[in-house]
């Protein structure tokens, strides 16, 4: 491991999240059990029973936080086509003032999409670099919906952007197909990977999970394994995966925990 690389202690990755706007509008079989939607409409989080898991902008808006990891849209999809371009870019103007007077970033932001194609044109017509500090992800529960994801990210994708992705919930096994990409043209600086949870989960087998961290360690990209399917049941204690899954790589420095 990297000496840039760090064990993350825990399954949840963030310190921080950044909501803006809640609910989002389901897109393939990841949504099924969505844990967000059940999370919104068990708290009321949008105001309005009637309303359900529609997207819904918080009255006082909510400032970005500006320090620690920050996982922005865990709760909805801020590349949804319910988002405006203004407001996007407004979201990178806030993501940028973590940058001290010394050129130190104070917070690293994660972004996470099921729409890369809408999040890599957000991100080329908004800023030619928005930071080594921005992460932008998209998930990928199986083959199929891998193989749209990743052709959408790599063909919008900038040059400078760090992309990462998260197989979770993770619902077949996936051939990433890192072996016929150069090294300068990887799409991933991080990998994620998880079952699904809640209590109408679905299946996700051992073999499925090591496959993707297999892929990622052979090529150097660091891995997050976030919670297993054991005996039927989501397990996030890490001392009781097996050995060799017991891996929690993140690639940003220790300082923003």
């Amino acid at each position: 491991m990297s000496d840039e690389l760090i064990q993350w202690p825990g399954a949840k990755y963030w310190t921080k999240c950044f909501n803006p706007i809640i609910g989002c509008r389901k897109l393939s079989p990841a949504c099924e059990n969505c844990y967000a939607e059940a999370f919104v409409k068990r708290f009321n989080m949008t105001g309005c029973e009637c309303n359900g898991f529609e997207p819904t902008r918080k009255e006082n808006g909510k400032k970005m936080p500006q320090r620690g990891v920050v996982f922005c849209g865990n709760i909805t999809d801020l590349f949804g086509s319910w988002v405006t371009p203004e407001e996007q870019d407004k979201w990178f103007e806030d993501m940028n003032q973590s940058v001290t007077k010394d050129g130190r970033h104070e917070a690293a932001y994660l972004w996470l999409t099921k729409r890369p194609g809408n999040m890599a044109h957000a991100i080329h017509d908004s800023y030619e670099w928005l930071g080594d500090n921005a992460y932008f992800g998209f998930t990928a529960e199986n083959q199929e919906w891998y193989n749209k994801r990743i052709s959408e990210w790599r063909f919008g994708k900038p040059t400078w952007a760090n992309g990462w992705l998260s197989a979770e919930p993770l619902l077949s096994s996936i051939d990433l197909g890192l072996n016929y990409i150069a090294p300068e043209d990887m799409p991933f600086k991080w990998i994620v990977v998880g079952c699904e949870s809640g209590p109408q989960r679905r299946p996700c087998k051992i073999e499925w999970v090591e496959g993707i961290v297999d892929q990622a360690l052979s090529r150097g990209i660091p891995v997050f394994v976030k919670q297993l399917d054991i005996d039927g049941k989501c397990v996030r204690d890490i001392e009781k995966f097996p050995q060799h899954l017991q891996i929690r790589q993140v690639p940003w420095k220790g300082r923003y925990q």
